[in-house]
């Protein structure tokens, strides 16, 4: 299994002042509801409008699933998120400062009125299908919580994943597997378990798919009402445990009752 299929090399940057697009350099752009596209001379007029179409929809599809449409302010007018597009890798990674491996990523420019940004250079299918919906989730996730909310890696990734329709189903295949051979992490290790520095190839690909497994079977089980509920107990500060118990208490109060529940799921 190639460790591509289920991570998707999401960094948050130290600086991206490089990154904003600059009156000195050639950057079209184009604009919708939420969006605005710039992009260089490698990308066609054509390509942008798909890329901000499937942006659009996205947005959407997200928004809807994890119940952040009804709670929030959207992203419009002055509030639009900006999608960079570089020409290629080599010109992104030179304006940004980025690893080779890295694809692009999300994050908020302090000095530009907190403005939400993804930032990527021009890409194949892999790109709409992937990298586009996971950063988008990364913002509306972080949108949702609040800026003084210390996300939950596993919670983060979890939902960052769910429009990847590819990992959903490795992330099936292979805990299907583990579950019924009782190799998959216990809940309370997946949760403080921090990915960015495990070298245990194992562990790291357990973490991805496990952690979107979870935020799955939540939505899929009990619906976007009841995770909405969970985000909001969150941003209001209380531990995801008792978040949890607020939230679906009329299901299951503790970590360990959702990780009986999410097994049974596999056995059943």
């Amino acid at each position: 299994m190639k460790p591509s299929l289920l991570i998707v090399f999401t960094v948050w940057a130290m600086s991206i002042l490089t990154a904003v697009p600059s009156h000195a350099e050639e950057w079209k752009e184009i604009k919708d509801k939420h969006f605005v596209v710039y992009y260089g001379s490698a990308m066609s007029s054509e390509e942008a409008g798909r890329l901000l179409r499937q942006a659009e929809k996205y947005y959407d599809l997200i928004a809807r699933q994890i119940g952040y449409a009804r709670y929030s302010n959207f992203w419009t007018w002055e509030e639009r998120v900006k999608i960079i597009i570089y020409d290629d890798q080599a010109a992104f990674m030179a304006k940004t400062g980025q690893p080779a491996w890295s694809k692009g990523y999300a994050d908020r420019h302090p000095k530009l009125f907190e403005s939400k940004m993804i930032v990527t250079y021009r890409q194949e299918q892999e790109f709409f299908n992937g990298l586009l919906p996971h950063e988008i989730s990364h913002l509306i996730l972080h949108d949702f919580l609040g800026p003084q909310t210390s996300v939950p890696l596993w919670f983060d990734e979890g939902v960052a994943q769910l429009q990847e329709a590819e990992k959903r189903a490795v992330a099936d295949r292979l805990l299907q597997r583990l579950v019924l051979e009782k190799k998959q992490l216990p809940l309370p290790v997946l949760m403080e378990l921090d990915i960015r520095r495990e070298k245990n190839s194992t562990k790291v690909t357990l973490f991805y798919v496990q952690s979107l497994s979870v935020i799955d079977f939540l939505l899929t089980q009990y619906g976007s009402d009841a995770f909405a509920r969970l985000c909001r107990q969150m941003r209001d500060g209380k531990s995801f445990a008792e978040a949890l118990r607020l939230a679906y208490g009329h299901s299951f109060d503790s970590v360990q009752q959702l990780e009986d529940k999410w097994i049974n799921s596999f056995r059943n």
